[in-house]
Parts: C-alpha cells; structure tokens; sequence
C-alpha cells in the first residue's frame, strides 16, 4: 500500500513554513519558508490617520474615510494570497496527496479564503494554533491527533 504523503502548512502573519510527511512514522520533512520580509513590494506604508475629503467646491465641511480594513487585516489578507501561491508551487513539485492547515484562529481564517478549490478539495484538517516557532523535531506530537486521520 502506497503511504498518504501529507503537506501541512504551519503559518502566521509573517511566516510560513511547508512541512511534508511522507507518511504514517516516517517523520516530518521541512520542505520550503516563506516570509513576508521576502516581499518588499507589499510593505505599504499607512498614515497614522485615515483620509478626508472636503464636502464640495468652497464648503468648509470636513469628512473622515473609515479605513475598509485594518493595516493588520491587510498585511494578513496579503501575506495569506502569498502563502497560497507558495502552496500552489510546492503542491506542483512534491504532489503530496491531502493538506493540513495550521495557523493562528485570523491567519487561518484568511489561508481558508486564498487557497483554490482544487486544494481544498485535499484539505484533510486544520488546525487553529500557532506553532511557527516550534522546532521540527517536536512538532509531530503537536500534529499528532490530525496527522492520524
């Protein structure tokens, strides 16, 4: 019987990191890191208030704008579509057969919203914590209850 190669993407709002287990026992591999220090591009900068706008030609009336989201909502929606393309590149070049979540209650919300149709057809679990920081070595016992199913 040929091993459930799994993919888990473990991330927050500023990393990610693609891990792959080549089956039941075998351990975890990392197979690629994605930062958001790594996009430059997307740093935008934010005033400290949000815009205004006159009421008309002459008028004396000020209007503030209400941002739509938050910088923190954006740089997370941002970094999210990222780790999506990231996952899109690495599912291509390993071919792992179902995909794990693992992210912070937020960041999850938004990797659900950015990973396409076809991969959540692989999704197999996820999981709401935040274990970026843990080392490879002891993240198998983190995994442990959805890496099983």
């Amino acid at each position: 019987m040929k091993p459930v190669r799994t993919m888990i993407v473990i991330a927050d709002d500023a990393l990610a990191r693609f891990v792959l287990n080549e089956g039941l026992g075998k351990g975890l591999s990392e197979s690629a890191v994605v930062s958001a220090h790594q996009f430059a591009e997307d740093q935008v900068g934010y005033g400290d208030r949000p815009g205004r706008s006159s009421a008309g030609p002459g008028g004396t009336a000020k209007h503030g704008f209400a941002p739509h989201q938050s910088a923190d909502e954006e740089g997370r929606a941002r970094f999210a579509r990222r780790v999506a393309e990231a996952l899109e590149q690495e599912w291509q070049g390993l071919n792992p057969d179902r995909l794990i979540l693992v992210a912070a209650p937020k960041m999850l919300g938004s990797l659900r919203k950015e990973i396409g149709t076809v991969r959540r057809a692989s999704l197999s679990a996820e999981l709401p914590k935040d274990l970026v920081k843990v080392p490879l070595i002891e993240l198998e016992a983190h995994l442990g209850v959805v890496l099983a199913l």
